[in-house]
């Protein structure tokens, strides 16, 4: 078996480590935390509803489809047959001739002969037969175990659809609220701009001013409305983006309702330990899962080294009814064992077992990449979060000062000590400021939806629409690869 080569760090760099002892921060609804009913309500209805998820779940059932065929082989197979007919025959016929045994039996059928020269005549019978191979070295359990994994690692896909929606759906609803934001700031500019280009014309028609001031005034009038039909553009793509999300048409849905007061973003990030990655990420828990169905496909493989033993039962019973003679009932039952032993097929199962090997050595590896994208994507992550959270404020005291700043302007203006240009172009700069600082705002809110989905915020098996079976190891003496702490509950 290969060894992981991975080593889990003691704590995280950029996240504050957990106290021992402590359990991690509840992530399944994260973004219950906010206070917003309507984001909410978005998610809870994306994550019933979403193509994604409903896709996600037939794959699930699918698995757990295959998971019973492959079980199945725990146990005996019995077919049941019949037949009737009519036939002429001058030599004595072996009766097993006349009504089909199955192939498989362990041991042939005994022939029984007929009365010599049959004419024509009737026959009906009926049949019964089992056979049952016993797993004595593993294989039909190694191969049950392999569809366990597999059916385990469609879960975790399904949990990573659920946790792709809601970060989704969040994202989506973050920029559609900022820009609904930057729109009304918008309208404030043209507002600010007009006012400008009006008091330029005055002061031209005064002689006050040359016809480059106009010009100029026109054109900030122009460019600031040049911004409002594509962030309205956007902002309606943002809409209908939420309603596919959900799993609606992108017509049901042209307008978000009122943001609740109570919303805000969380200002305490959660305390992370490595560990806590690599049980919650589902991409990581899948990446776990197919090491181990590997591990028990590697161990189907060495167990065709071995011979398999059947145990098999097969009975006829039935009347032959001649036309010139009297007719006369049959029966027939067989019970015996059988072993099968491979002794001479040219390093095909060598070659099988060497090739599994390779494959269970590269999932391996594809574990061990996984585990470590994921740390890389929490630490970019909190550090991400934590510099756009510093942008925002220095961009909120930013605008704060802007807007101080214009409202002296506006005060020396309307005292007369200052000329009308001079407030409208701070008022103009002020709403600049705050432009940006929303733009910031939208940013912070977007790392702690990235944030959340690096962590794995965002499913729970509450969200599951059944239970699904314990994990149980083959009985194959092949052990799984050892996975780091933290995922021995998977």
């Amino acid at each position: 078996m290969p060894e992981l080569q991975t080593i889990l760090p003691g704590q995280m760099d950029a996240a504050a480590p957990r106290a021992p002892g402590t359990p991690m921060a509840d992530l399944a609804n994260w973004w219950q935390t906010l206070d917003d009913p309507v984001l909410t309500g978005f998610i809870d209805e994306g994550l019933k509803n979403n193509t994604d998820v409903r896709v996600a779940l037939a794959r699930v059932k699918e698995a757990r489809a295959y998971l019973g065929v492959a079980e199945s082989t725990y146990y005996p197979t019995v077919e049941a047959s019949a037949g009737a007919g009519r036939s002429r025959q001058n030599t004595p016929v072996p009766i097993q001739n006349q009504i089909t045994m199955p192939a498989n039996l362990p041991i042939p059928m005994p022939q029984v002969d007929t009365q010599p020269s049959m004419s024509l005549g009737n026959t009906h019978g009926f049949g019964l037969n089992a056979v049952w191979e016993v797993d004595i070295f593993g294989a039909r359990h190694s191969d049950a175990e392999m569809v366990r994994q597999l059916m385990f690692g469609a879960q975790e896909q399904q949990h990573g659809a659920q946790l792709l929606v809601a970060s989704d759906i969040a994202s989506r609803y973050f920029e559609a609220r900022g820009a609904e934001r930057r729109l009304i700031l918008l309208q404030q500019g043209v507002t600010v701009a007009r006012r400008l280009h009006q008091y330029a014309e005055g002061r031209f028609k005064a002689g006050q001013t040359t016809a480059s001031e106009v010009d100029r005034a026109a054109l900030q009038v122009d460019y600031t409305e040049s911004q409002i039909e594509p962030l309205k553009a956007l902002l309606q793509s943002h809409i209908r983006r939420i309603a596919v999300l959900m799993g609606r048409a992108p017509q049901t849905l042209t307008a978000l309702p009122p943001q609740p007061a109570s919303f805000h973003l969380p200002t305490a990030l959660p305390e992370v330990m490595p560990s806590d990655v690599l049980e919650r990420r589902p991409d990581v828990r899948g990446a776990a899962r197919k090491v181990r169905s590997q591990a028990a496909k590697l161990g189907s493989a060495k167990a065709e080294l071995f011979p398999k033993f059947y145990i098999g039962f097969g009975g006829l019973a039935g009347r032959m009814h001649p036309d010139s003679m009297e007719g006369n009932n049959f029966s027939v039952q067989s019970l015996g064992i059988g072993m099968r032993l491979p002794l001479l097929e040219g390093g095909r199962i060598r070659a099988n077992i060497a090739a599994n090997q390779a494959q269970l050595e590269g999932v391996a590896a594809q574990y061990e990449q996984a585990v470590l994208t994921a740390l890389e994507d929490v630490e970019n992550a909190f550090t991400a979060k934590r510099a756009f959270d510093a942008r925002y404020d220095k961009l909120s005291n930013s605008a704060r000062l802007a807007r101080k700043v214009a409202e002296h302007k506006q005060a020396l203006f309307v005292s007369g000590t200052e000329l009308l240009q001079p407030a409208l172009e701070a008022e103009a700069t002020a709403l600049q400021r705050e432009d940006e600082t929303i733009q910031g705002d939208i940013s912070r809110a977007l790392y702690t939806v990235l944030l959340y989905k690096a962590l794995g915020g965002g499913w729970s098996t509450q969200r599951d629409n059944w239970p699904l079976p314990a994990v149980t190891s083959p009985k194959v003496a092949t052990a799984s690869p050892p996975l780091p702490a933290g995922l021995d509950g998977l």
